[in-house]
């Protein structure tokens, strides 16, 4: 009964508490917290645990759980599943050899958090932990009598020119509210008048959020000066946030960076909260002091600058922005070279790094979007275990230019160039956090026009990846092969202090509630705030970048579904004039919050995005057992019409703007998922599924994409998250396409097919509603092209799938028609003349020409 009623009792003091006069900043709860390590017997879960006590005001712990993980461990999910008087609690078990356990207290799968930093318990000796937490308060209590429940001010920010929104952990009295003044540090004789303070509407988690109106306006000067004051409490700092989205402090034409000439260096940055901007010049990354300390001048807008005489190419660099009285000492976000670790920028001149022939040799230009066939691949994963590469360059830039052999098949380049593809698609090359010795994805970017150092032949020369990057680019494009970069502007890898864009302008690069917690609608922390001008415009001149640079020939970017609609008009905008064949795509989804740019949102843009409903068609669901159409039986033929009619029946204008895939780096390799989905099927089976599944993706309108390795059914041996599981998971296993050279050869043949026949590439969705007939021929999906007046060698096409484990008849429509594809092989040349009808055996595909003879 009592832990029934405790909730309704503490409602009612808090109501109390705001009637009454008691002073606010030392109201307290009568409740008082309890341990309850005796109770629990270590040994039924497994013999050592923490406890996390979770206190909630408002008692609503409705779908709120406990992310944990201990040290270098992957996290997982914990529910609260037991009750004090104190809240809920979770007991975690935790390894016999951790030291410290960490944790994030999160509604359901990341919709919020409950503070946005990662806290941390230190494990004691015996073998139960406990700690307390209050929502909203980022102090992990370890004993239950020093628990504090005390009223703070959190937050205060400038979200309008005459508003701030003030956030505190209970409610002010109207004494408190009444009395509230505003102070410039900046000018004492600034006068400010607080007109009214309300309470917001917006929701916040263990918060409340008053609206501060006052006159006059803030100027530009004061704008990072404010104070705010509520008597029985300490002024509050004033953080400018959503107000510097006003023009007056967006500087839309900024050219900003480090830009260097064998004369002099201009220093130019962004930051209108600085009082002051500093460039601290070292010799060399590794001294630790610097030989000089230039201050920036500011010119308008929030740009500072300074020109520093003399040439300084390769000499490192930081910049200690001075705001709300303190130093922020950090690189420089739009830094073009930096040290191995992205603690120090490096000053370039760009064009002492061009390689011999660097921009003699014009880049592979398509026709068409869907032109494009494009290999997903990891820069060490495709060459780090080919023996026949000198183990120097093994998983380097440069390692991709070999043209090795290894148990008689072709590797490297030369397995690109066999296989026929037009792009690569580079798993992220901007620079990241990971050490050397530890592997990963990359998809946690730090400084976004530096290139990833631990590629480069020699990572310790913070030159050496540009010319290494540069090499391969070169290399690629003379060998007819596009290079397209995967792009993660929706996060990065570090927020607070440690980010070096949340130190240049605080709370302005990152999205965070109305209370001033991180979102994380990208499921890894932080979220690029992109509705914001200057936001938008680092994303742009980024893309903008590489392209002019670097002569990349497309972007793949992301979680793109956390971005603006604004934002990706803004970046095809910019980059069309420069290259009208860039191939543009992305993920429509989120890593958990809000989607703002979903399939369809890309109508009328060129931009295309990932095709998940043709992909689960196809395969099934990602990592779990179910079924597709190609993995059988049965299936969603429906869905399966309409990804290869280019989606124009489903969320596309045009087949332009979608990527038509089965698999990707992200979870189970399509041989993974038929290995888990059925274990019942034969080997020949299997090898029938993944040619059938490649298939359909290489017939179908729009653009191709092939996961790097699924055509010689790569494995990653179950695992379904392989970001940092090193390289005897995520490596290019090439003996293994000596095995499976079967599948190698059917997806080669598809290849030369889909880019030897117009009829599989439509832009346009008229020609595909003219000319593409779906035939009654259940429970196969078949399909006729028109090619009359289009290709004389290509005056008609039929293509037919059987995603059946059964043999299935197909009546041919009257005429001679050449089989080019079947079960075993496939390409354009002729196997043999059929009339009439074909038999296709289980889990296979033909693709006939009407003969013209």
């Amino acid at each position: 009964m009592r832990n029934r009623i405790f909730p309704i009792l503490f409602a009612v003091l808090l109501a109390l508490h705001a009637l009454f006069a008691a002073p606010a900043c030392a109201a307290q709860t009568t409740v008082r917290p309890v341990s309850i390590a005796d109770s629990i017997n270590p040994d039924d879960h497994g013999g050592r645990v923490l406890v996390v006590h979770y206190f909630r005001p408002d008692d609503d712990y409705d779908g709120w759980n406990l992310w944990t993980w201990g040290q270098e461990q992957d996290g997982r999910g914990v529910n609260f599943s037991g009750r004090t008087d104190f809240g809920r609690y979770a007991i975690v078990p935790v390894e016999r050899n951790t030291s410290r356990q960490g944790f994030i207290i999160r509604q359901g799968n990341w919709q919020a958090k409950d503070v946005d930093r990662d806290r941390w318990a230190n494990l004691q000796r015996r073998n139960v932990t406990e700690v307390w937490l209050v929502s909203g308060d980022p102090r992990v209590f370890t004993d239950p009598q020093s628990v504090d429940f005390t009223m703070r001010l959190t937050n205060a920010f400038l979200d309008a020119a005459d508003k701030i929104h003030l956030i505190s952990t209970g409610p002010l009295d109207q004494d408190q509210r009444s009395s509230i003044t505003i102070s410039s540090t900046r000018d004492e004789s600034a006068d400010y008048t607080v007109r009214r303070v309300e309470r917001s509407r917006a929701r916040a988690i263990g918060r409340l959020v008053y609206e501060v109106h006052f006159d006059p306006p803030v100027s530009f000067e004061d704008v990072a000066s404010l104070n705010i004051h509520v008597p029985g409490f300490d002024a509050q700092t004033v953080y400018a946030r959503d107000v510097l989205t006003e023009d007056r402090f967006t500087a839309l034409d900024a050219q900003l960076g480090a830009f260097c000439t064998p004369e002099s260096t201009v220093f130019r940055v962004w930051s209108p909260v600085s009082e002051s901007v500093e460039v601290m010049l070292y010799e060399s990354v590794g001294v630790p002091r610097p030989f000089n300390v230039v201050p920036l001048t500011h010119t308008g807008r929030g740009v500072w600058e300074t020109e520093v005489e003399g040439d300084l190419h390769g000499y490192a660099y930081v910049y200690n922005y001075r705001s709300y009285g303190v130093d922020r000492i950090v690189p420089d976000i739009h830094a073009f070279a930096a040290n191995v670790d992205s603690t120090r920028s490096v000053v370039v001149d760009l064009s002492r790094t061009h390689i011999p022939g660097w921009g003699e040799i014009d880049p592979p230009k398509l026709a068409q979007p869907t032109d494009e066939v494009i290999y997903e691949i990891h820069v060490r994963d495709f060459t780090v275990a080919d023996t026949s590469l000198d183990p120097a360059l093994r998983g380097t830039y440069l390692g991709l230019l070999h043209e090795g052999t290894v148990g008689g098949v072709r590797t490297g380049l030369a397995h690109l160039k066999e296989l026929g593809v037009t792009a690569v698609h580079l798993l992220p090359i901007q620079d990241f956090t990971a050490p050397l010795d530890q592997y990963n994805w990359g998809y946690w970017t730090a400084l976004f026009n530096v290139p990833e150092s631990n590629y480069s032949t020699n990572p310790r020369d913070p030159l050496q990846a540009i010319r290494d990057v540069r090499q391969m680019i070169h290399t690629l494009h003379e060998n007819g092969i596009r290079v397209i970069l995967d792009v993660v502007y929706n996060h990065t890898s570090s927020s607070f202090e440690w980010s070096p864009f949340d130190q240049s302008v605080p709370w302005y690069y990152f999205r965070t509630s109305i209370d001033g917690q991180l979102l994380n609608d990208a499921g890894v922390g932080n979220s690029i705030a992109d509705e914001r001008p200057m936001v938008r415009k680092y994303i742009v001149d980024s893309t903008v970048f590489w392209i002019e640079e670097y002569r990349i020939d497309g972007y793949r970017f992301d979680l793109i579904g956390t971005h603006h609609p604004a934002t990706v008009r803004a970046v095809c905008e910019a980059l069309l004039p420069i290259r009208p064949d860039i191939t543009l795509y992305g993920e429509p989804w989120t890593g958990g919050g809000p989607t703002h740019f979903p399939k369809g949102a890309q109508r009328g843009m060129r931009m295309a995005v990932f095709n998940d409903h043709l992909r689960n068609a196809i395969r099934g669901d990602l990592d779990g057992t179910s079924t597709g159409f190609a993995t059988g039986p049965g299936g969603d033929r429906a869905a399966i019409r309409r990804g290869v009619a280019g989606a124009i029946d489903d969320f596309t204008n045009q087949p332009i703007e979608t990527v038509n895939y089965v698999s990707a780096h992200d979870n189970l390799t399509l041989w993974d998922k038929l290995l888990h989905a059925r274990p019942d099927a034969s080997e020949r089976e299997k090898r029938a599924m993944q040619k059938l599944s490649l298939g359909i993706v290489l017939t179908s309108q729009g653009i191709a994409f092939l996961h790097g390795g699924s055509d010689f059914a790569r494995t990653k041996g179950g695992n379904h998250n392989s970001y940092n599981a090193g390289d005897e998971v995520n490596k290019f296993d090439w003996p293994r396409k000596a095995r499976y050279r079967e599948i190698f050869d059917y997806t080669r043949g598809l290849v030369q097919l889909r880019r030897e026949c117009p009829l599989f590439r439509f832009d346009d969705a008229e020609l595909i509603r003219q000319r593409l007939r779906f035939l009654s021929a259940d429970p196969l999906v078949a399909f006729t092209i028109d090619g009359s007046d289009i290709d004389e060698a290509w005056p008609e096409i039929l293509v037919a799938y059987n995603g059946e484990p059964r043999r299935q008849r197909l009546a041919l429509p009257p005429g001679d028609w050449d089989l080019i594809v079947d079960h075993q092989r496939a390409g354009t040349d002729t196997i043999r003349r059929i009339r009439a009808n074909y038999t296709l055996p289980e889990y296979s595909m033909v693709v006939f020409r009407r003969s013209g003879r």
